[in-house]
């Protein structure tokens, strides 16, 4: 999952060793280096490894909210020790289309906003810390929800919560940004009594927040907490003079109503994303037991295309094999685990993987990104990792920042060293805009044009 917190992951990629050829058999890497020796990445990719980042755009576009008062100076916070184990969660680039609100939408409540919080991230979340992040408004007492962000406020495995500093810190990193007029903040634990509300010491994190986001001048406009996301449930002001109320029905709100018209399914919980990716051991053990013979007819097949003289025909005539089989999945045809042993040996070659990033921005992009959840289903290690990496970069381009974040990190837990993955990783976790990695599509095209394959012509 996409995390907005620091972890373990390569803060600056490293260049892959030398890719290997057809079926993974080893060949010089043909792509000139640059001046630091690594491989000559797209313009996009190049620049995220030198750590050239642009600089983050706020993503979600929401209904305007209006700025309740600012925190009241003698409210109190809790006091609570924290666990040492902390784990932080998905950050979205999603983004909002306001055309598809009926009417003029606007949440004048907590219990609305906290009702329009699944459809914002895409599921329901729980034990959790959900900041929107506000932008000015042209009008003076509204603002807009530009960025939705989850942390996990205890640790999944375990339970216990996570650590306070850390997860302020990295919220922070997120939040404070030039335009940001404030912060909203919502507290959701089951396991948190309703009484909690009258002690509000006991919610250590939105003290180390404030204290965070005001040494850097944004200020947490408002904050409540919950049980649960449930129509009808309690919800309680945690900052600010004391406040309660009833969420409204999430699945009524008009926010979830504009995400249901964009076709955007609002899972349970986030298991049901991780689900998406889980292993699959029997279709796993299948696909594993077809790889050596997929390997073995690609070497065959290079070994002929080099014969003729034309030892990029392979790659020519893998690709296209490639985009047939995923026209044929799409049309209905089943995919047997032959041919997703064919497509993972495929994808081992870099010109191969590049060339698909392209697929995410043609009306083939839903039935790829079915594909290739199916495929990091089926396989373990370096493939699994390849699987991931392009249905991570799928995920983000189309705007689901949560399952971007859980596609990425399995990559980058199958391959630590994928540097593509740790790319895409650290601009989720800058919240660059999913349209500035659309560069990577033009890449890809570019990427197949030199293969001799018109990725506009083929289907």
């Amino acid at each position: 999952m996409t995390s907005a917190a620091p972890s373990s992951r390569p803060a600056a990629p490293t260049a892959r060793p030398p890719q290997c050829g057809p079926g993974g058999l080893r060949r010089p890497d043909t792509t000139p280096p640059t001046a630091d020796g690594s491989p000559a990445w797209c313009p996009t990719a190049r620049a995220l490894a030198a750590g050239g980042l642009p600089r983050p755009v706020p993503a979600i576009r929401a209904p305007e909210v209006p700025v309740p008062g600012s925190r009241h100076p003698d409210a109190e916070t809790y006091r609570r020790t924290p666990a040492v184990r902390a784990r932080c969660a998905d950050h979205t680039g999603d983004e909002y289309d306001r055309r598809l609100v009926p009417g003029p939408s606007r949440l004048d409540d907590p219990g609305d906003l906290i009702a329009a919080i699944p459809a914002l991230l895409g599921f329901r979340p729980e034990r959790s810390l959900v900041l929107a992040v506000l932008c000015a408004a042209p009008t003076a007492e509204s603002a807009v929800i530009d960025l939705v962000v989850r942390f996990d406020l205890r640790h999944p495995d375990t339970g216990f919560p996570s650590d306070t500093e850390t997860v302020a810190a990295a919220a922070t990193r997120v939040c404070a940004r030039p335009g940001v007029a404030g912060v909203l903040v919502i507290l959701v634990d089951d396991q948190q009594d309703d009484g909690d509300r009258l002690l509000r010491q006991r919610v250590p994190v939105l003290r180390e927040l404030e204290q965070q986001l005001a040494a850097r001048a944004v200020p947490v406009r408002g904050a409540w907490a919950t049980r649960s996301i449930a129509a009808g449930h309690l919800w309680w002001s945690v900052a600010g003079p004391p406040r309660q109320g009833r969420i409204s029905d999430p699945a009524a709100s008009t926010v979830t109503l504009g995400r249901v018209l964009e076709g955007r399914p609002i899972r349970r919980s986030r298991d049901e994303l991780t689900g998406l990716v889980a292993p699959d051991g029997a279709l796993r053990e299948q696909v594993s037991s077809e790889l050596a013979g997929a390997r073995d007819r690609a070497k065959d097949r290079y070994v002929a295309a080099a014969q003729q003289g034309d030892p990029a025909g392979y790659l020519r005539g893998e690709l296209s094999t490639v985009l047939w089989l995923i026209a044929n999945a799409e049309s209905g045809g089943g995919l047997g685990s032959r041919e997703l042993a064919q497509i993972a040996v495929a994808l081992r070659d870099r010109e191969i993987r590049d060339s698909v990033f392209a697929v995410a921005d043609t009306v083939h992009a839903e039935a790829t990104e079915s594909l290739l959840a199916r495929l990091t289903r089926a396989l373990d290690g370096a493939d699994r990792a390849e699987a991931a990496t392009l249905l991570g970069f799928f995920a983000y381009v189309r705007g689901d920042g949560p399952f971007a974040g859980i596609a990425l990190d399995v990559a980058l837990d199958s391959d630590p060293h994928h540097s593509m993955a740790a790319l895409l990783h650290t601009a989720l976790e800058a919240g660059m805009r999913p349209e500035r990695l659309r560069d990577l599509a033009q890449c890809g095209r570019d990427t197949a044009a030199a293969l001799g394959v018109d990725l506009a012509g083929v289907w």
